[in-house]
């Protein structure tokens, strides 16, 4: 491992609170119609979810400020086992919300400390690719979990699986509190009271980024309810088949978001932001329009590869921007900004699926995504390219 990016502490619990990640998404639609909860009543879940984090993200970034990053970092982890826990022993819709909403807690927690931790401890050469490396480790740890999770359901009924599958991510998430405890250190020199701190002042191309995490983040929930619905329809598969095809993809983001910020590191944020959107834009266009479910497939991995480029560099951008007195409150209203999108994406897609044509979704996303391109180029290339790259620690 290169010197500049020998780890603090936080990437093992990182790694380790997200191995429920894949296998949640996967089966707890399944596990909840095995339960017999309506359509509606699914959909809760994630409204829960969702609405946590819009609520509970910006209040941990100010909080960030003025306390401290480690101690709000493990206590993610306090709630992701609570989470895990009542995932394992839910049987009732209440018991779902309930856990729904804690996890909600806890990634929220979790997703604001360790980016703002990030900008702390890296200077704005090695910002992006350390901010890849969060992405990396993350989803490594969810596709781990997965494995496990999808071999004992190869081995048991559904609910017993279930049971077995959340106590072991329940004790993967207080492992990942006990070594934050021991080996997380704060990454501020130290936290001061309110009066203490110079008056926030918004660095103003912030709003600027912001509205292109707004578009890219809308974007891509656009698709997100109606994606493997689409294609199981179109092409009359089953979901195992449609989740073998799009392995891959899972693949892309546990290699490429590093390297992607690396590149920004080296050749500017703005022109890596505008690429990836670029590249993710284009092929989800063309994505409905292929007549074979393995070219389907080939081509969702380019879109993957597109949003790896670009998500790193634009987490970088966001830190390089900040003050750094303010570094939480900003990348708390960074969470926020891009929590909104991925809420009120899907609610569109659902419309343009259901009312006019499922193509249009698609169609929307790679004009939307050709839109933050375009900002991007306008907003952060030739001379915005060299913002946030001087050294801030």
């Amino acid at each position: 491992m290169p010197e500049r990016l020998k780890s603090p502490g936080y990437l093992t619990p990182l790694f380790l609170g997200s191995a429920a990640f894949v296998f949640l998404n996967f089966g707890l639609p399944i596990r909840a119609d095995d339960l017999g909860f309506s359509a509606t009543a699914i959909g809760g879940m994630y409204a829960v979810f969702t609405l946590t984090m819009l609520i509970v993200r910006p209040i941990v970034g100010v909080c960030l400020d003025r306390f401290g990053r480690r101690w709000f970092f493990c206590a993610a982890f306090v709630f992701y086992t609570l989470s895990m826990f009542t995932f394992s022993q839910g049987t009732g819709l209440i018991d779902f919300y309930v856990a729904r909403f804690v996890q909600g807690i806890g990634a929220s927690l979790m997703w604001v400390s360790v980016r703002t931790i990030v900008a702390d401890l890296y200077a704005a050469e090695h910002r992006g690719e350390a901010m890849g490396r969060v992405t990396v480790v993350s989803v490594r740890g969810s596709m781990i979990g997965a494995v496990y999770g999808f071999t004992l359901l190869g081995f048991m009924p559904m609910q017993e699986a279930w049971v077995y599958a959340f106590w072991g991510y329940a004790g993967l998430a207080f492992l990942g509190l006990i070594w934050s405890l021991f080996f997380v250190q704060e990454s501020i020199v130290e936290t001061v009271d309110d009066s203490a701190l110079p008056p926030y002042r918004r660095h103003p191309k912030l709003k600027e980024v912001f509205l292109i995490i707004l578009l890219a983040a809308f974007a891509s929930a656009l698709i997100e309810p109606i994606y493997l619905i689409f294609l199981k329809q179109k092409f009359d598969v089953g979901v195992h088949l449609l989740a073998f095809a799009f392995l891959p993809a899972g693949i892309v983001f546990a290699v490429i978001p590093q390297m992607a910020g690396r590149w920004s590191d080296r050749f500017g944020r703005g022109k890596t932001i505008a690429l990836g959107v670029l590249f993710a834009g284009v092929v989800s266009a063309a994505l409905p329009f292929w007549s074979n479910l393995w070219m389907v497939a080939a081509s969702y991995i380019l879109f993957a590869v597109g949003w790896a480029m670009a998500d790193p560099a634009i987490d970088a951008l966001v830190a390089d921007l900040a003050q750094p007195e303010h570094r939480g409150r900003v990348i708390g209203e960074l969470e926020l900004v891009s929590a909104v999108g991925a809420a009120t994406g899907p609610v569109v897609g659902g419309w343009l699926y259901d009312h006019v044509a499922p193509e249009w979704a698609f169609i929307g996303n790679g004009l939307i995504l050709l839109c933050a391109c375009g900002l991007a180029v306008l907003w952060f290339t030739g001379s915005g390219s060299q913002l946030g790259r001087e050294k801030t620690r």
